[in-house]
């Protein structure tokens, strides 16, 4: 081979090499601020929590702190207010969960028709997630209210008594409560629907299909994958369930670490534990069996999802739609 061309060859490796450096350099000179507020916000402060769940942690006595083993996770399953707020948090979510995906699949079905002003109707219906859910919950706090509630006063109207439902019925309350945040799952599934080619309902209303008929066979399946993510993010987040919980128990009761029995869900029980109580050990441990919990809630979705979840390519963990 030419010297020269040997030469030229070379310098071209070089130059590639180094354009791949810098390129990588860049790269990660980009994302360095996301990596620094991943290790920093969250990886440190999981690591400091599994450490404390197994510890007396106080809250301020860091130099005193000793491990005590599995003690914090044996009474946690020991303890009956933790059985009986997790009951309660399981049950708010059998009821949220299909309750929230039911009213968001049959408002995107409704207004996914062709109707007059419907762009004005999808406004209003997402406009209730963009309200925070402190107001929110106040909101509900004056409907739901005993003495003033605008419930309360409707029964009136009929010479109903009064119902105490934050006291009696939390739990529904939290569950209807939770239908004002579905616009974002209703946005999220009119999206699916509009992606769904009209060919194929249109094939099966000439096959002799009815209206339910092509929604069962048709569109439901080709929406599977989309409910599939809702189910998930609706598990993870109404298991997490806390900030409506204690301001209806603020609006009720006007004392913050005192919540209601009714509205007393597992994550109010572990923070009340922290803050109220100063046992940040058994309440990161408290935290932790929730995360377990949902891992494991997830997973078995996950796992049982190749049987109801359909897909128009073939896909690892999914049933493919002939």
């Amino acid at each position: 081979m030419d010297i020269s061309l040997y030469l030229k060859l070379k310098k071209s490796k070089r130059s590639s090499f180094s354009l791949g450096k810098q390129k990588m350099f860049v790269f990660y000179g980009f994302i360095s601020p996301w990596i620094v507020g991943f290790i920093g916000l969250l990886v440190i402060p999981m690591v400091f929590a599994i450490y404390i769940s197994f510890t007396n942690f106080n809250g301020f006595d860091l130099a005193g702190t000793s491990v005590i083993g599995i003690s914090n996770y044996v009474e946690a399953f020991r303890n009956p207010d933790a059985w009986r707020t997790m009951g309660l948090t399981i049950k708010y979510s059998v009821m949220a969960i299909p309750l929230g995906l039911i009213t968001a699949l049959g408002l995107s079905l409704l207004l996914n028709q062709k109707i007059k002003g419907r762009g004005l109707f999808r406004t209003f219906f997402y406009i209730p997630t963009l309200v925070p859910g402190i107001a929110s919950a106040l909101v509900f706090g004056c409907i739901f209210n005993v003495n003033s509630g605008f419930l309360n006063l409707f029964l009136n109207l009929f010479k109903l008594p009064a119902i105490d439902w934050l006291n009696n019925y939390g739990v529904f309350c939290l569950a209807i409560m939770s239908i004002w945040g579905c616009g974002t799952m209703m946005v999220i599934f009119l999206a699916g629907l509009q992606e769904i080619p009209e060919e194929l309902q249109e094939a099966a209303i000439i096959d002799g299909a009815n209206k339910w008929q092509t929604f069962w066979n048709v569109t439901w399946p080709l929406l599977s994958p989309i409910t599939y993510f809702q189910l998930i993010m609706g598990i993870i987040g109404a298991l997490q369930m806390y900030v409506q919980a204690s301001m209806l128990s603020q609006v009720a009761y006007g004392k913050f670490w005192e919540p209601l029995q009714s509205l007393f869900v597992y994550p109010s029980y572990a923070l009340s534990q922290m803050m109220a109580y100063q046992r940040f050990g058994y309440g990161a441990a408290l935290i932790w069996i929730l995360f377990i919990i949902i891992l494991l809630v997830t997973l078995i979705v996950q796992k049982t999802s190749k049987y109801w979840v359909y897909y128009a390519v073939d896909q690892e963990g999914g049933a493919k739609k002939e």
